[in-house]
């Protein structure tokens, strides 16, 4: 036995039954899981610091489990809580909502230990096992409001010099020289996740009150965050002062880590002030818990049996996540041409086309607007008219999918957005886009089509397939416009092909999954 164990202090009564809980627990989540492990395995990601914080979040239990003496029962209470975070996991399964799924891994291992541990115990491990939600994916969907918070930031620190630029969207053009783009790695995620990681582990090993945790853990966000603001403004400078020749434009990792190391040295000393003056409170707050009587009142293994058959009922209701995957989508036939229209032989529209993997019908077609034809006989305009749908919504087959792009950011860049209105439902979102490689520049409008109803935002289409469950229809599909031209005003062309074709557009998609 190693020096300091003692095995008295260890919940042996439970083990047995705790073990068969958690076994069938990660039968039904274990899909999850191991995409979560994937994305700690990409270590030029922002959750690379994945498996260092699962090493220390089995330190931090057997820790807790070694300075307690812990009591464990059954507490049907907590059946509660844990059956409603296995009905929210069902349903980011059923929705193929990733992030819903995700959330609700560490609540679900917390809700286990408080059906066996009750409250007065189980409070000693939300952090332990808490701090494994900093290694959870779904902190991406922060990404775009991080991103937008640099730009702004940046954009007052740039007002302070003389530095003659301009900023569109997520873009910092600095005129005369060159474009910086705050992409998804700028928006200071990474930073942020292993600053409160950081500062979350602190207050465990050093702060007794809720209150210094609180203050601590958002000083840390603000230094955090700070150091991504500082990186990104000093490469735009170096960018500028340099003529975009800085060897920090290309290389600018190692960096950023470097300045958020930096602001860790005012934090730390910011925690250290914290702690003085705290020795009596950490004293008698270290003292040995001891558990409640009425949590040996009940055998553990009704809390086993209960917490087991749970999981294993959702696993057995959910629907199979796999289904036939189409090896050619079958090809949707529209008829667009009528008096104005005519088919061009193209699958592209000056190079783009969405990216959509696995749909089960298509329809792509360019087509040329013969009112739009020149006067020598060329054509002025070229248009496209797209349709990807999916019957149903399975793995590897979904309309909103990390792979399903409107356009690939690689080679396109986003530089107008506006609203074209439609004749049928709501209005769809608009966009300018302009080749990364090129001066050429395409007009896009696009709608998600989720079974009847109409929505523009990637999330809330998500979530529709919600009411798709209580309705006749499942399908969903991305309806796309497009438009390319020299010397023309996109969006009033897209209006006016969209008034035209949306209607046998939709016509045609409804007669698919309406008798």
């Amino acid at each position: 036995m190693a020096p300091g164990l003692n095995l008295s202090r260890l919940p042996v009564r439970a083990l047995l039954p705790f073990l068969v809980a958690l076994s069938s627990l990660i039968l039904l989540i274990f899909p999850t899981l191991v995409d979560i492990f994937n994305r700690w395995l990409k270590f030029d990601e922002s959750y690379s610091h994945g498996l260092l914080l699962l090493a220390v979040s089995v330190w931090l239990i057997f820790r807790t489990i070694m300075r307690n003496t812990l009591l464990a029962g059954f507490y049907p209470l907590w059946l509660l809580p844990f059956v409603l975070a296995l009905i929210a996991y069902g349903l980011g399964d059923i929705l193929r909502l990733e992030a819903l799924s995700q959330l609700t891994v560490v609540p679900l291992l917390l809700g286990l230990l408080a059906i066996f541990l009750g409250w007065s115990q189980v409070r000693l491990f939300i952090v332990p096992v808490g701090v494994l939600i900093f290694t959870i994916p779904f902190w991406d969907y922060l990404s775009w409001s991080l991103q937008l918070i640099t730009v702004e930031i940046n954009r007052l620190l740039l007002g302070l010099f003389d530095i003659d630029f301009e900023v569109q969207g997520v873009y910092v053009y600095l005129l005369g020289i060159g474009a910086f783009e705050v992409a998804n790695g700028c928006s200071g995620l990474r930073y942020l996740l292993v600053g409160q990681s950081l500062a979350l582990l602190y207050g465990e090993l050093n702060f007794r009150r809720l209150k210094s945790r609180v203050i601590f853990f958002l000083t840390a966000v603000f230094f955090a965050l700070l150091a991504n603001w500082i990186r990104v403004f000093v490469i735009i400078y170096m960018g500028h002062e340099t003529n975009m020749q800085s060897s920090l434009i290309d290389d600018h990792e190692a960096f950023g880590w470097w300045v958020f190391a930096g602001t860790l040295v005012p934090l730390f000393y910011i925690g250290y002030r914290m702690e003085i003056g705290q020795e009596a409170a950490e004293e008698a707050a270290a003292l040995p818990f001891k558990g409640g009587r009425a949590a040996v009142a009940r055998n553990p293994w009704y809390a086993g049996v209960a917490a087991a058959a749970f999981p294993l009922l959702v696993l057995f209701l959910l629907p199979s996540g796999s289904g036939e995957v189409r090896a050619q989508p079958d090809t949707l036939r529209i008829d667009l041409g009528g008096d104005r229209y005519a088919p061009l032989f193209d699958a592209r529209l000056n190079g783009w086309r969405p990216q959509i993997r696995n749909p089960d019908f298509v329809y792509q077609q360019t087509l040329a607007d013969k009112h739009a034809i020149g006067e020598q006989g060329g054509l002025q305009e070229q248009l496209f008219v797209g349709v990807y749908g999916y019957e149903y919504q399975r793995h590897r087959a979904e309309l909103i999918q990390y792979v399903n792009r409107v356009y690939r950011k690689d080679q396109w860049i986003a530089k107008e957005f506006f609203r074209v209105p439609s004749p049928v439902g709501d209005s769809l979102q608009g966009m300018t886009l302009r080749s990364s490689t090129s001066e050429a520049e395409i007009h896009l409008a696009y709608t998600y089509y989720v079974g009847s109803l109409w929505e523009t935002d990637e999330l809330r289409a998500k979530l529709l397939q919600i009411v798709n469950l209580l309705g006749p229809r499942t399908d969903a599909s991305l309806i796309v416009f497009g438009v390319s031209c020299d010397d023309c005003d996109g969006e009033a062309a897209l209006e006016s092909m969209v008034g035209d074709l949306m209607p046998v557009v939709v016509e045609q998609v409804d007669s698919l999954f309406v008798e």
